[in-house]
């Protein structure tokens, strides 16, 4: 009898190993996604800032723009073609980093109906 219940026990930490590491996976896409949706308000709120300014009264006004930890001395529209690619190449991230968030979490959704796993939370 005990070697059936090392048997259960070994394939319950198996199992308990897989789950943790959808878990961990999910929980990190759902950071990254996070994290960039962060970065594109900021650009969003950069770029509102810097259009509400006249073109009259940003041609040629300087502006600094902080590249690889570099302050670099840029003109305003310069910097607003900068954060208009930026923001499409984040937005781009996000609905990459989105989309394989959703596979995930239909994978461990589908591992957890074929491997009949209940959920216990203590």
């Amino acid at each position: 009898m005990s070697s059936s219940t090392e048997v259960d026990e070994k394939k319950s930490q198996i199992l308990q190993q897989e789950y943790n590491r959808y878990q961990n996976l999910i929980q990190e896409l759902e950071s990254q996604s996070q994290t960039i949706q962060q970065q594109i308000q900021e650009h969003i709120i950069v770029d509102h800032t810097l259009t509400s300014i006249s073109p009259e009264n940003r041609k040629n006004r300087k502006c600094f723009k902080m590249i690889g930890g570099v302050l670099i001395e840029k003109t305003i529209d310069e910097v607003l073609i900068i954060l208009n690619d930026e923001l499409k190449k984040l937005q781009l991230q996000r609905t990459n980093i989105d989309k394989e968030l959703k596979i995930n979490k239909d994978k461990l959704e589908n591992w957890i109906k074929s491997k009949k796993v209940k959920i216990v939370k203590n």
